[in-house]
C-alpha cells in the first residue's frame, strides 16, 4: 500500500484501539476493490467524540469511519443524517464524510451478523430465536433476523423494559411474532434453533458466561458477537455440548465488504 497526498483516509474510532487487527483486514479488502484507501486506529476519549467528529467535518480527504466502543450510541446523536438501519438500531457503527462536510451514520452490526451466520451455515427463515441483549448491536441483530423471516424471536435483556421496547418495535416494523423477558427468566433452551448473545458479556477473556446453556439442543446454532483470540466461555460451552457455532470475527469481514458500498457506492443516507 503506497500513501500519497490522494489517499482516502479511514479511522476506526474507539477507546482503546492499540489491540486492534481490523485495519489490516479494511487495508487488504480496499486495495483489492481498487481504491486509494488508508484504515488506522484513532484513540477517541468519549469526552473527546465530539469534538473528533466536528474535525472530520472540516478534514476533506478523509473518507469516513468505523465507530466502535464504546462510542455507537452516543455517535448516532452526533451526526447529520441516519440510514434506516441506524435509525433501526439507535447507534452507529460506520460513518460517511459527505462532499458537504456532512456526516451520514449507518449501522451494519446487524447486516454483518446475518451474512456471518449464513456464511456459517445456518439460514434463519422459519427458525425460533433467543437473544440475548437490547443495546446498538443487539438491536441491530434482531431487526435484521426478523426481517429476514425468523418464525420467533425472544428478546431477553437486563433491564426488561428495555426488552420489551424492542420487541414492540420489531413487531410493528416486521409483523413477526417478537416477545420479551428478563435474563433471569429464560425459557427451555431446547425451544430454540437459533442462541445469540449481543452484550459484552465474555469480552476480555474473564470467563464469564452472559447464560446457562443448560438444556440446549444439540441441533442449535449459538452465536456470540464478542471477538477475542480464543473461543468466549459461551462459545466454548457450546461446543462441548455439540451445538453448532458462529464467532464474533464471523461478522467482521463482511461488514467491511458492505462498507465499501456504503462508502464508494449508492447507499444512501
Amino acid at each position: 500500500m503506497e500513501i500519497t497526498g490522494e489517499t482516502d483516509l479511514f479511522y476506526i474510532v474507539g477507546t482503546p484501539v492499540r489491540h486492534f487487527r481490523a485495519p489490516i483486514l479494511f487495508n487488504d479488502y480496499f486495495a483489492s476493490c481498487g481504491h486509494n484507501f488508508c484504515c488506522t486506529g484513532l484513540n477517541v476519549q468519549p469526552a473527546d467524540l465530539a469534538d473528533a467528529l466536528s474535525l472530520v467535518r472540516r478534514i476533506e480527504n478523509i473518507r469516513g469511519l468505523c465507530i466502535t466502543a464504546p462510542h455507537k450510541i452516543a455517535a448516532a446523536s452526533m451526526v447529520d443524517l441516519h440510514t434506516r438501519e441506524a435509525t433501526q438500531a439507535g447507534s452507529v457503527n460506520f460513518v460517511r464524510r459527505e462532499t458537504d462536510g456532512t456526516l451520514t451514520g449507518h449501522n451494519l452490526d446487524g447486516l454483518g451478523f446475518l451474512r456471518g451466520l449464513k456464511g456459517s451455515g445456518f439460514d434463519p427463515v422459519g427458525k425460533r430465536v433467543l437473544l440475548l441483549g437490547a443495546g446498538g448491536v443487539g438491536r441491530a441483530i434482531a431487526f435484521s433476523l426478523a426481517a429476514e423471516g425468523v418464525t420467533r424471536l425472544l428478546l431477553a435483556n437486563r433491564d426488561t423494559a428495555k426488552a420489551h421496547t424492542l420487541a414492540a418495535e420489531v413487531a410493528r416494523a416486521t409483523g413477526i411474532k417478537a416477545m420479551a423477558t428478563g435474563t433471569g427468566a429464560l425459557p427451555d433452551l431446547s425451544d430454540f434453533d437459533l442462541i445469540v448473545n449481543a452484550t459484552s458479556v465474555g469480552m476480555g477473556g474473564g470467563g464469564d458466561m452472559p447464560m446457562d446453556l443448560t438444556g440446549v439442543s444439540a441441533s442449535a446454532t449459538v452465536a456470540d458477537v464478542v471477538i477475542g483470540a480464543q473461543d468466549t466461555p459461551l462459545i466454548a460451552a457450546a461446543k462441548r455440548a455439540g451445538c453448532s457455532t458462529m464467532v464474533g470475527s464471523s461478522m467482521l469481514k463482511p461488514q467491511i465488504e458492505l462498507s465499501e458500498t456504503f462508502l464508494y457506492g449508492t447507499a444512501k443516507g
